[in-house]
């Protein structure tokens, strides 16, 4: 597969393109967690813990950019543009946690997600990460 094939997100199902899967894959599942770590301290309104898990979205997604620092630019540039608007999100809702709006968090956070999916996107289904699985517990079972 070319650069610019991989570039342009044709890389199907295969990661082989990526220099390092594991790493991406691990830095996605990150995403993940904290991404619903926010919403778990939404709805348990423990507002005051928000900025910390801002931290550690940035670092999830400082281990994403480290991951796919080598490949090819017009992939990280398409990558880091949405990683950007994620954090960026995830920092409004950081900023906005004082004032214990509830709805307003939860709306800042819908958009949030829709923005970590954005990043998802351009990964391969088999590196991303199963949103329905918690951490330390098995995946459901398909019926």
């Amino acid at each position: 597969m070319t650069a610019a094939t991989f570039a342009a997100g044709g890389f199907g199902t295969a990661h082989a393109a990526l220099k390092s899967p594991d790493d991406v894959k691990t830095a996605l599942r990150l995403m993940m967690q904290v991404t619903n770590d926010f919403d778990r301290q939404i709805t348990r309104k423990t507002f005051p813990r928000l900025p910390h898990e801002n931290e550690e979205f940035k670092e999830a997604t400082d281990a994403l950019t480290k991951a796919i620092a080598g490949e090819p630019n017009a992939f990280k540039a398409k990558v880091g543009g949405e990683v950007t608007k994620a954090r960026a999100l995830a920092q409004k809702i950081a900023d906005e946690s004082g004032a214990g709006q509830e709805a307003t968090l939860r709306a800042d956070h819908g958009q949030m997600l829709k923005a970590v999916n954005a990043v998802f996107d351009n990964f391969p289904a088999d590196l991303r990460p199963d949103p329905n699985v918690q951490p330390g517990r098995p995946a459901p079972k398909a019926t």
